[in-house]
């Protein structure tokens, strides 16, 4: 993603999977916990507890807040090229509006209803499932999101509270 971010000028719409793994294989090989840029890992991660787990912790070379990925964890990443999408200012704001509308349709055409952008995350109703972040270069942008389907709650004690947090959570 960062490769083809840097060094490819065309757009790109890139997503995960482990679907050719066997799921003890895909259990292992997805789960992480993938620190912002500027993310402090003594401050976000509980790091015996992580250890215990054998968790790898990964930076992006985005921002964005720390997360806990598994083999339950969708990845979506919109590459932009200059001019591709030209209603779409390359601004954090536009860009997580886009995105949003992207998101709330394919919820929506699933039959899931109360999808929102708050406050940077995207939720159904006040449940947050995902959260995302970005890297603009001139006109040209990439969206990054993180979307959980399940959660396993012992693997969610792993992260700490942050210390800012949006007022709805």
């Amino acid at each position: 993603e960062e490769a083809l971010f840097r060094a490819d000028s065309r757009s790109w719409f890139i997503t995960n999977s482990f679907n050719t793994l066997s799921p003890l294989a895909a259990k292992q090989a997805a789960r992480a916990v993938v620190l912002g840029i500027s993310g402090k890992p003594a401050e976000m991660v509980d790091l015996k507890q992580a250890q215990l787990l054998s968790l790898p912790l990964i930076k992006r070379f985005t921002g964005g807040g720390t997360v806990l990925v598994d083999e339950n964890t969708l990845f979506a990443s919109f590459l932009v090229a200059d001019g591709a999408l030209p209603t779409v200012q390359p601004y954090p704001q536009p860009i997580l509006d886009w995105s949003g509308g992207i998101y709330g349709d394919a919820l929506q055409s699933c039959g899931a209803s109360g999808f929102v952008v708050r406050e940077n995350d995207y939720c159904l109703a006040n449940r947050k499932f995902g959260g995302n972040a970005q890297s603009i270069s001139g006109r040209r942008w990439l969206h990054h999101s993180s979307l959980l389907w399940e959660f396993d709650p012992a693997l969610m004690r792993v992260l700490r509270m942050p210390s800012r947090q949006p007022r709805y959570r």
